[in-house]
Parts: C-alpha cells; sequence; structure tokens
C-alpha cells in the first residue's frame, strides 16, 4: 500500500511538471505581474527593455491590429493578454512573435522584431483561433497551413504579400499536408497565404465551428487532414 502511495505520488509529480514544463509560455502569461511585467493599457503588459516612446506606439499597434483582423474575419471574441519584451530570449520566446493558450485566456507575445501592426496581427488573429477552438480542434484537427494562412492574411510584410510569392503548386500542397513546420521557414509561410486563398475569409470562424461540431477538417476547408 505504501509502494503504490509512493507511485501515485511520484506520477502526480511528474505529470504537474511535465504540464508547468509544456505550458511555461502559458503560466508565464499569467503569472506577468508577478515577473516584472508592467500594465500600460487593457492586457497590454511590458518589462523595463520597452522605452516610453514605443509603449505609446505599442498601444496604437496592438489597437490597429485588432481592427484588421476583425475587418478580415469578422468582430473578435477574444480578448488576449499581449507580453512584450525585448529580452525574449530570457523567457524562451520566439524574438518576434508567438501566440499561446494559458489556462484562462489567450496570449500574444511580441519580441524585439515584433514592434509593428504586421507582427501583432498575424499573432493576433492565432489568438482569435485558439479561442474559437476547442481542445480536440486546437490539438487534433487545424493544420498549420491554415492558422498561417490566417495570420499571414492580415500580415502585409513583403515577403507574405501575394504579388511577392512565386511558388509551385507542389510546393503548396506539400505545405498542406505537414504537421508543422519552423518558424523560419518562410516558403511555408508563403505556401499557407496562398493556399489561404481558397477560403472566404469571412467563412473562416464558421470553419471552425463545424470543425468544433465534429465535422472533417477535409470537407471544411477542402485539404485532407
Amino acid at each position: 500500500m505504501r509502494l503504490f502511495k509512493l507511485a501515485m505520488t511520484a506520477t502526480g509529480v511528474l505529470l504537474l511538471s511535465s504540464m508547468l514544463f509544456y505550458n511555461k509560455h502559458g503560466i508565464a502569461c499569467e503569472a506577468a505581474p508577478l515577473l516584472g511585467f508592467e500594465q500600460i493599457d487593457a492586457e497590454i503588459y511590458v518589462d523595463a527593455t520597452v522605452s516610453q516612446t514605443e509603449r505609446g506606439a505599442l498601444i496604437t499597434f496592438v489597437d490597429k491590429a485588432k481592427e484588421r483582423v476583425s475587418a478580415a474575419f469578422g468582430d473578435m471574441s477574444s480578448k488576449p493578454r499581449y507580453i512584450v519584451t525585448k529580452k525574449s530570449s530570457q523567457f524562451g520566446l520566439n524574438p518576434t512573435g508567438m501566440a499561446r493558450s494559458s489556462l484562462t485566456r489567450e496570449c500574444v507575445f511580441i519580441g524585439a522584431k515584433g514592434f509593428n501592426v504586421d507582427v501583432i496581427a498575424h499573432e493576433t488573429s492565432h489568438a482569435e483561433v485558439f479561442y474559437r477552438a476547442n481542445f480536440i480542434t486546437q490539438t487534433f484537427k487545424i493544420k498549420p497551413w491554415l492558422l498561417e494562412g490566417a495570420g499571414t492574411y492580415v500580415d502585409y510584410r513583403a515577403a507574405l504579400k501575394l504579388e511577392n510569392i512565386e511558388l509551385d503548386n507542389t510546393i503548396v500542397e506539400k505545405v498542406t499536408m505537414l504537421s508543422d513546420f519552423s518558424p523560419s521557414d518562410t516558403r511555408a509561410y508563403q505556401a499557407s497565404r496562398v493556399a489561404f486563398e481558397s477560403i472566404d475569409p469571412k467563412t473562416f470562424y464558421k470553419g471552425i465551428e463545424r470543425l468544433n461540431e465534429g465535422e472533417s477538417f477535409e470537407s471544411v476547408f477542402g485539404y485532407s487532414n
């Protein structure tokens, strides 16, 4: 009996440690005020690496990013928390930007390379998808090309504009079959942008809802999962 209790305790500790490790960004988001981040606006937190001038610009960037996402896909339902720092490596963050879900909210992390409307809109679109998708949809159904296709749709950086993308259809098809790709793989993001052209952006959220209701990825968005 004693060995059983010890085994159960060890298992519990291991599971908790795993959860904390794999959701460390979500935990950092929830604990932002305790990690030295200062709230400068509703759900916008920055650390000391962000200057006063940059803080003012950041508030404007976030507002414009939200407006861009709403204009593209429909009104946002989520209220992401934005965590901004130039020391992204210190927290294991992408130096440009990334979005994650925590226990109670969606979180957008912005690094030194992400101080612009394009990156913030890109990551905000991810946060909105995470908010709308249930656990099964987010974990097992949504493919990277769809998530990044939506992100690049509201990201107007030159390399992601359709008029600047020249890719073979075979490359686009290959990317739609991937279960993951590197943040440094520009061609994968470009292919995702091209693939997203097959979707009516005004029905994008409805598509996620259909996935939540049990429909297959292929039947909703046209590519096999």
